[in-house]
């Protein structure tokens, strides 16, 4: 919904998905990644949109403009995939800047992992 209005009704838009079980972790996933960028959003905003490689967004069996925990989804080939990237309106760029983005990672039975801007992950 690139440039589209958000007109989401509070309810999922979720259809049947051919691997429930792969769902049901990544719901929870995006859940929980919603959770953490609302508790450490340096913009003070809320999560809108969770972006998945579109790769995941077909193994899952979303579509691109389904509702989960209250984020449209959003197929994004900047996304690795097994990744996922939650954004909101506050943040600079409109959520499309890539350093200043919180990932988490999906499908996975590890604890979940977030990055916040200002982690440094690169060489001292």
């Amino acid at each position: 919904m690139p440039g589209g209005k958000d007109n989401w009704n509070g309810e999922g838009t979720l259809g049947a998905v051919p691997n429930l079980d792969a769902s049901a972790k990544n719901m929870q996933a995006v859940c929980k990644a919603k959770e953490a960028h609302d508790k450490s959003c340096p913009w003070g905003g809320k999560a809108n949109r969770v972006h998945l490689a579109w790769f995941d967004l077909e193994r899952i069996g979303w579509e691109e403009g389904d509702v989960i925990c209250g984020l449209i989804v959003v197929g994004d080939e900047t996304v690795a995939t097994g990744m996922m990237r939650v954004t909101c309106d506050a943040e600079p760029g409109g959520g499309r800047e890539e350093s200043e983005e919180e990932v988490v990672e999906a499908v996975s039975e590890r604890e979940l992992v977030t990055i916040s801007p200002s982690e440094s992950t690169g060489p001292r």
